[in-house]
């Protein structure tokens, strides 16, 4: 599927989220605690797990920090790991297109 618009990026997400979970947590340890800024334990905790912050941020529909997991996934796969899972294809668009789902002030906040 070609993603063009926001909700083309949530319907990939949605259709293949067992998949993107699966690559996450290949590389994440589930369990772990999850913080207010992704990968960045000097932030606050969500008070959640890594498993339960990506079901929050896919029910909130939170495209900002839930593609910090995907790419994080994604810069930590070797090459071996990459094309050989379900989904995979799938988180490469995800991160590539993810300007998509980003609004101008996200994009403010960041810099």
């Amino acid at each position: 599927m070609e993603i063009r618009t926001a909700d083309d990026w949530w319907k990939v997400v949605d259709d293949h989220w067992p998949e993107l979970q699966e690559i996450i947590f290949h590389h994440m340890d589930w369990k772990h605690p999850a913080y207010d800024q992704p990968g960045d334990a000097k932030s606050p905790p969500t008070g959640r797990s890594i498993s339960e912050e990506l079901d929050f941020l896919r029910e909130k529909r939170d495209p900002y920090r839930l593609a910090r997991y995907f790419n994080a996934a994604w810069g930590m796969a070797s090459e071996s790991y990459a094309w050989s899972v379900p989904g995979w294809g799938q988180l490469c668009d995800l991160c590539s297109e993810e300007w998509v789902v980003q609004s101008e002030e996200m994009f403010e906040e960041e810099g």
